[in-house]
């Protein structure tokens, strides 16, 4: 199928309406041109390229230049989107590299979704009568509206919350970007509890002297996660782990947001990671973690 239209947009162009960011973008075109080198080499049409032809690559890619089966993965993932950019210009009909997975790659787990309605319904519904299911709620709510990990929360100090202005800033870290996220009208309130009359009533009950926004009555400095989800799954037992909340909340974004934008929120440091939650939002999917391509 060859589109006769004389003005196209190139690749970069394509990128760019995406909302790719300006690195995302000189990332993905190298990665392409090192692959148009390799088809000339190898006397392939790129308008001809075939599945074959991508296996062929990727074990290029894996002896050739040594890439590792992560590597050869991220790669893989970039053709896909050089060939759906060769669709929309109405230069192939098919994509070659569609549905490939690498060998020896763990797939991101793909969680039942739970709807912005039933997120909202986890918070309000959280029962809060002792002073630590009050300090569960504030955290419950960082997980269903802020779609925040379990290290992220273990960062957060005091001065990291702006109750003035009703925004939380998120510390970075190995695997995620910084970000400053906003905070819900309800969880201002719970917050300002919390800092003001809850948390330093633990820290006198504990004897703890910290800047950690989240401490244990019991003491310790590593925030568990086990007693909230227990009350959570007993509440909804669609509720799995933080995991899930996080995905959850991901995909909301995703409805709302362009790409760019969500993997600002969610902390990626990698637009692949966010895109990676497109697929969770069809529901039923379940994990797939044993489906591997059979190169190698």
């Amino acid at each position: 199928m060859k589109n006769s239209n004389s003005t196209k947009m190139n690749f970069e162009t394509y990128l760019q309406r995406k909302q790719y960011s300006s690195a995302s973008i000189a990332t993905y075109q190298r990665f392409v041109q090192q692959f148009l080198e390799w088809t000339v080499n190898e006397n392939i049409d790129v308008e001809q390229v075939r599945y074959s032809d991508i296996l062929a690559y990727m074990k290029h890619c894996s002896i050739g230049r040594g890439y590792s089966q992560r590597s050869i993965q991220h790669t893989v993932i970039i053709l896909g989107h050089y060939f759906d950019y060769l669709q929309a210009i109405g230069e192939i009909d098919n994509n070659p590299a569609k549905g490939i997975k690498v060998k020896g790659v763990k797939r991101k787990t793909v969680y039942h979704i739970i709807e912005p309605t039933a997120l909202d319904a986890i918070h309000r519904d959280f029962e809060a009568l002792t002073l630590s299911q009050k300090k569960n709620k504030v955290i419950v709510g960082m997980l269903v509206y802020q779609g925040l990990k379990t290290e992220e929360l273990d960062k957060l100090e005091v001065e990291h919350v702006n109750l003035k202005e009703g925004k939380v800033q998120i510390p970075g870290g190995r695997k995620s970007n910084r970000r400053t996220l906003q905070l819900e009208s309800h969880q201002i309130m719970d917050l300002n509890e919390y800092l003001t009359q809850l948390r330093p009533q633990i820290l006198e009950k504990s004897g703890q002297k910290t800047n950690r926004l989240f401490v244990s009555i019991e003491g310790g400095f590593k925030l568990r996660l086990d007693v909230p989800m227990r009350q959570l799954r007993k509440q909804n037992p669609k509720v799995e782990n933080a995991d899930q909340l996080r995905a959850s909340v991901i995909v909301k974004w995703l409805k709302q947001y362009n790409l760019r934008q969500v993997q600002y929120l969610a902390g990626h440091r990698f637009i692949s990671s966010t895109e990676a939650y497109q697929q969770s939002d069809m529901e039923g999917l379940t994990e797939e973690v044993n489906q591997f391509h059979p190169l190698g």
